[in-house]
């Protein structure tokens, strides 16, 4: 039984060794995420607290924005960004009287993260548009940056967006809208993590107890388990009996929701004031369940733009670690985009 027993723990010790090779090696399961991430975050990056004493900059600002005229090797793909700092081809500040310009503010979702520039549903809307009578060209100005919140994407806008004449400014909202990049940041800055308000923990269940445990020696086995992990039952089994997974229990807590609501009206009321039309794309996964409600109340145009569980099993994930849109993602994004424009005759004809 012994001699067994020592057979079985050896064969398990070298087959775990293997499965840790071969994860490591070929990488069916998007191991690059990290080490692409790390090089975007390292290279791409200017932040706005760098040589800067920490009080003298506004944490309500534009914290991070992309380093201009950037042309970097992420590894899956490609960034090049424009003087302003855009991901994108160089665009006129003054607009050409022949153009028809949108405004994009988003996260890593409308930046297009693990895709090049020209396979992003935003930009294919731009490449593959066809002027009609009016002969009016369309340019997309993709101001999206991984990670950024609603307060981010306002600051976008009243820096880049705005100054460029847009005709139309295209929003597309996350779960990061509610996730306050501003208290990463503080807490960075700080030592000091902003007091919480609520937190939830979440319980354990087989796959990422056994996931934490064998990552501490075999990283790359430790995700792959982790990944087989139910995040939607683990949510669900931390919330009190009844109770749904609420805007109010995303990220923060009781601070993203509400501080997204306010930065929220406050590009309604900056693209008022410009007399530009706004459109709020809801790509939230889970849904933030008071957002159509929210947008419907406070004058704010709103239309989903969300993979259904069904789309998801069609593979529309760069990978299982990364579940940014691939190509056939972005492919689906763009059918249903143009689909929202054309139905709210937000286009030139």
């Amino acid at each position: 039984m012994l001699l067994a027993a020592i057979a079985l723990g050896l064969g398990t010790t070298v087959a775990l060794l293997l499965l840790e090779g071969f994860l490591r090696l070929a990488d069916p399961i998007g191991l690059n995420y990290d080490r692409e991430f790390a090089t975007y975050r390292t290279q791409a990056l200017k932040y706005a607290w760098e040589g800067v004493a920490p009080d003298a900059f506004d944490l309500d600002g534009r914290l991070y924005q992309h380093k201009p005229n950037l042309d970097l090797d992420c590894g899956s793909f490609r960034l090049r960004t424009n003087s302003l700092g855009c991901r994108g081809p160089e665009v006129a500040r003054e607009k050409p009287a022949d153009v028809f310009r949108i405004v994009v503010l988003g996260d890593s979702v409308a930046f297009g993260w693990g895709v090049d520039d020209e396979v992003t549903f935003v930009r294919r809307l731009e490449s593959e548009w066809r002027p009609g009578p009016s002969g009016k060209r369309l340019e997309v100005v993709n101001t999206a940056l991984p990670m950024y919140d609603t307060n981010q994407e306002l600051a976008a806008l009243r820096e880049v967006g705005l100054g460029l004449q847009p005709d139309l400014v295209l929003l597309v909202y996350v779960v990061n809208d509610v996730e306050p990049t501003r208290d990463v940041v503080e807490t960075l800055l700080t030592g000091r993590p902003p007091p919480d308000g609520f937190s939830m923990a979440l319980p354990d269940d087989a796959w990422s107890w056994l996931g934490d445990k064998i990552g501490v020696v075999l990283p790359a086995t430790g995700k792959l388990l982790t990944s087989q992990s139910d995040l939607d039952a683990r949510i669900q089994r931390a919330l009190p009996p009844g109770e749904t997974y609420s805007a109010e229990r995303h990220g923060r807590g009781p601070r993203g929701w509400p501080r997204s609501q306010a930065a929220l009206r406050t590009i309604r009321d900056e693209c008022r004031r410009a007399n530009v039309p706004l459109l709020l794309l809801d790509h939230t996964l889970p849904a933030i369940q008071p957002l159509p409600a929210f947008c419907e109340a406070e004058g704010i145009a709103y239309a989903p733009l969300r993979f259904t569980r069904e789309d998801l099993e069609l593979g529309l994930g760069n990978s299982r670690l990364d579940t940014h849109a691939n190509a056939r993602g972005h492919d689906l994004l763009l059918q249903r985009l143009r689909q929202v424009l054309d139905e709210r005759g937000l286009l030139p004809h």
